[in-house]
Order: C-alpha cells, then structure tokens, then sequence
C-alpha cells in the first residue's frame, strides 16, 4: 500500500512538472522589462548593437518613439516543412537623469503549410536566460559607450 502511494506521489510530480501554464502579463513584464543606468541615447545605440549581434536584422527604428523593431531570417525545417523566425522589438523611454526602461519582446513565428494555405502559430518568448544575456549585453555596451570619447 505505502509503494502504490509513492508511486503515485511520482507520477503526479511528473504530470504537474510537464504542464505548462501562462504566464500573466506582469509575470512577462518582469521577465522582459529592465531598468538600465544611462542616457536614452546610450541605450538605443546599444540596443541596435545588441540586437545586430545576437542576429537579429533591424527592420525599423524610431529614435522619437524609442522603438526597434527587427528579426531573424526565415529558417526552414525540410522535416517538417515550416519556417520559422523570431520578431524583436524594443521600446526605450529616459526615466529621470542617468536611468532608462527598456522592454524587450520576441515573438516566434511559426509557418505551415496546409490544405487551407499557409498556416501562422506564433507565440511569446519567455525566456528569461536569454533577455538576461540580453539586458547584460546591453548594460556593457552601454557603459562603454559612456566611457569612451564618442
């Protein structure tokens, strides 16, 4: 009786650690919004950077608004027949001297092909180890724009 009831106990960990649930939208926001130290233009420079190192292709920007926007290249999974990209955008707003909010969303984009066209899923990244290489890529580049004589 007491192995049934371990047995069960385990089984019941494993089915509640595969589900996925939701995030909310403050939980996302803590995930994808930042306060960094610096000047707004510092930190649209190094977000343009940033963004052009970890791959993405700048589609637009707007120095006024301090939106980004760009995106990965469609790859292809000959596998399963979809292409895949990731959409990025940044907005940057100067919060007082020396301090700016930066959030940063992605999205995945998934296409498939179907007997009805072609078929869009895309969805939120919540990936909060990579907005933190993110964020961190973006505070150094930040803090050597501010140290070096521009």
């Amino acid at each position: 009786m007491n192995i049934r009831k371990v047995f069960f106990g385990i089984c019941l960990t494993l089915i509640c650690a595969g589900c996925v649930t939701a995030l909310s939208p403050l939980q996302r926001r803590t995930i994808e919004a930042r306060d960094l130290e610096g000047t707004f233009d510092d930190a649209f420079k190094a977000t343009l950077q940033v963004f052009q190192d970890f791959g993405y292709i700048v589609k637009s920007s707007d120095y006024q608004s301090g939106v980004i926007q760009g995106e990965t290249g469609y790859k292809k999974n000959i596998f399963f027949g979809t292409m895949t990209n990731v959409e990025i955008t940044a907005t940057i707003e100067q919060f007082g001297a020396g301090r700016v909010k930066e959030r940063i969303s992605l999205v995945k984009k998934v296409k498939s092909p179907s007997e009805q066209g072609i078929l869009e899923d895309s969805r939120i990244v919540d990936d909060p180890e990579l907005f933190q290489r993110m964020y961190e890529a973006i505070q150094k580049e930040m803090f050597i724009r501010q140290n070096l004589a521009r």
